[in-house]
């Protein structure tokens, strides 16, 4: 077959009647990690852990993003800032604990911020806990642990080789440009940002500075590492990077003090995915339902490994990146006890002042490495009371960002992210902990099927004419991953042989017609 002939079947074969246009202006997960918005699923600063982030600007144009920092148990911001990259550019942070447990970010990276955080004192900013106020704990070291967001803004207009006058919108990212490793005035975002300074963002003219036409356009891609000095480990992971958040040629660029945009600020309410090889194409009612659409898996599956012989502990991370929107009454998104599809409960402060919280009931299903699965009559050890003989064992995720850890006993914390287990009313806001019989093997999670009360979990696609039956997408929106470590003491001169390392998720996703 000619080249020519072969490309147009591919490319037909790929996009079918909604063409090629169509599908590059939708919301997707990017496989090859570019995007405009950037979710890292866990930061910690617990247990000595620190976590040290990156975002790397690919383009040739500057980029203005926003930054957020997330608590793990309901999505209360706890930082965000402005950033404003120049081209090429790459920024750095670490996550850390303060003296009083709670979590605080430095940085030694000049790139520009407003605030500008490199000549705050000591380069950090403490996380703080004014958002706290939803009937969990409000201790500050709930913000030890959580994930983070980076949404790309806008696309600066090119850099000039010369300095414009202060009136031409070519001045920022001319001051944002980075000249032998330092950026040329950063004193200049943060005065268009100050009260009183005359300059257009303050005054209103947000779009000062940014290609209007072009808009955010995305190239940006971002990776994190916890590491823990005392105990000698280091595990990595990639940011799940969402191309296609935005509509071409969208800016929206916020004062640094804003909450916008956040995930269900995305104005592109087209979604593909590809199911078993399959493009699925779909239109929602807003840009949330898209974002949903692209992470939402109907399993989840992953492997552990427990082997007391090699010093091995393994824990998961889930985190359910769009959740808030669809349960947190306390934050004004949902109603008490009408959660928004997929999810099914609500986090909200009952009648009595007690918390209800928005647990998600699971089964899940487990086997060795040999494809051993327990006999239903034995009835394997389970994180809810023992089921009947022949029923799934159950277990319930409460927390936006949980940790699974795998494990016999129940420490105060897990021993790779030192998360917490937690107590009387918060219980269900510590790790959760899973005893099985194997000390290695792999585990099945079904997010699909709610054995709680309530209604499957699964997305309802609003535009489905001219089939028979309405189209569900079934499952949660989530991202994360597995870390294992092993731990072998000392060798020979006292050198630490400890390892570590992260490996994705796996899923399958499901499309299912209904009447």
């Amino acid at each position: 077959m000619r080249r020519n002939t072969l490309t147009t079947a591919v490319l037909a074969g790929l996009t079918g009647l909604a063409g090629m246009a169509s599908v590059s202006h939708a919301v997707n997960v990017n496989p090859d990690g570019l995007g405009q918005v950037l979710l890292y699923p866990y930061y910690t600063a617990r247990g000595g852990n620190d976590t040290l982030i990156s975002i790397v600007n690919t383009t040739e144009r500057g980029k203005a993003v926003k930054i957020r920092f997330i608590e793990a148990m309901n999505s209360r911001e706890v930082l965000d800032f402005n950033i404003y990259m120049s081209p090429y550019d790459v920024w750095t942070a670490a996550v850390t604990e303060a003296a009083d447990g709670r979590g605080k970010m430095l940085t030694n990276d000049t790139t520009c911020t407003v605030p500008y955080i490199f000549e705050f004192e000591n380069s950090e900013q403490e996380f703080l806990t004014f958002e706290l106020n939803d009937g969990g704990p409000t201790d500050p070291e709930r913000t030890a642990s959580g994930y983070i967001e980076v949404i790309e803004m806008g696309t600066m207009v090119p850099v000039p080789a010369s300095a414009p006058p202060a009136t031409d919108d070519s001045i920022i990212p001319w001051v944002t440009k980075h000249v032998a490793g330092v950026p040329r005035d950063c004193d200049i975002p943060v005065l268009a940002w100050t009260q009183g300074s005359g300059l257009p963002w303050i005054g209103g003219d947000t779009d000062f500075g940014f290609d209007t036409t072009l808009g955010a356009s995305g190239g940006l891609y971002g990776s994190a590492s916890i590491i823990n000095v005392a105990e000698g480990t280091m595990i990595s992971y990639n940011a799940t990077a969402l191309d296609g958040f935005w509509e071409p040629g969208t800016t929206r660029h916020t004062e640094p003090d804003s909450l916008l945009p956040d995930l269900a600020a995305g104005n592109e309410t087209r979604s593909f995915v590809f199911d078993n090889g399959r493009l699925q194409e779909n239109t929602w009612s807003a840009g949330i339902f898209a974002v949903n659409a692209t992470l939402t898996l109907d399993r989840l599956m992953n492997e552990y490994v427990t082997d007391d012989e090699l010093g091995a502990r393994t824990e998961w991370v889930l985190t359910f990146p769009t959740k808030r929107f669809h349960t947190d009454a306390e934050g004004g998104y949902v109603l008490p006890n009408e959660p928004i599809e997929p999810f099914t409960r609500t986090w909200h402060i009952r009648a009595d002042n007690t918390l209800h919280l928005p647990c998600e009931d699971m089964e899940y299903r487990f086997w060795d490495r040999e494809e051993t699965e327990p006999a239903p009559e034995l009835g394997p050890p389970t994180v809810s009371p023992t089921p009947p003989p022949g029923v799934a064992p159950v277990f319930d995720l409460c927390k936006e960002a949980n940790v699974v850890r795998f494990g016999s006993a129940t420490p105060d914390y897990t021993e790779v992210l030192k998360e917490p287990l937690r107590t009387g009313g918060f219980a269900k806001l510590g790790y959760v902990n899973f005893d099985l019989p194997y000390e290695d093997g792999w585990v099945r999670f079904d997010l699909s099927d709610n054995v709680g009360p309530g209604p499957d979990r699964r997305l309802s696609v609003p535009a489905t004419s001219g089939t028979d039956g309405r189209l569900f997408v079934e499952g949660m929106p989530v991202i994360g991953f597995q870390a294992t470590t092993f731990t072998n003491g000392e060798l020979a001169g006292g050198v630490l042989s400890n390892y570590g390392g992260t490996f994705t998720h796996r899923g399958t996703r499901s499309f299912v017609r209904s009447n």
